[in-house]
């Protein structure tokens, strides 16, 4: 393709290809990183859903304080049985945001950077390395 090139443009070609290198390397894992991010967020969506419903809880928790102090018929009945569901809400909106998560590192990031060092390795030693 080249008719022999001279030790400047040689080592002009190495230094674009390795600025080249590095830049790919840096932008998969911003692309992965944002992936993760962006599928955590529909469990944050479900934690602000239990969130919720646990003020909800502490609303019902302070009708029922008042209406046993108050003593007076079958309000405090009502408030408990609206205390107990709003605990079972935020019980399972938290556990289907908890489902949701996805913790896990940059996998495909470290696969390629392992296999960058295996290739640099039998490159420069001049053999396999395992």
């Amino acid at each position: 393709m080249y008719e022999r090139p001279g030790y400047r443009t040689l080592l002009g070609r190495i230094r674009d290809n390795v600025r080249l290198y590095i830049r790919k390397q840096l932008e998969l894992p911003r692309q992965e990183i944002a992936e993760i991010v962006q599928a955590n967020l529909r469990a944050a969506m479900w934690f602000g859903v239990a969130l919720a419903f646990v003020l909800c809880t502490l609303v019902a928790l302070t009708v029922t304080i008042i209406a046993v102090i108050a003593i007076w018929l079958p309000f405090p009945v009502a408030a408990l049985i609206v205390l107990v569901l709003f605990v079972l809400l935020a019980a399972l909106t938290g556990w289907i945001g908890y489902k949701k998560l996805e913790l896990r590192g940059p996998t495909r990031t470290i696969n390629s950077l392992k296999e960058t060092m295996r290739w640099a390795k039998s490159r420069l030693l001049g053999r396999s390395a395992s």
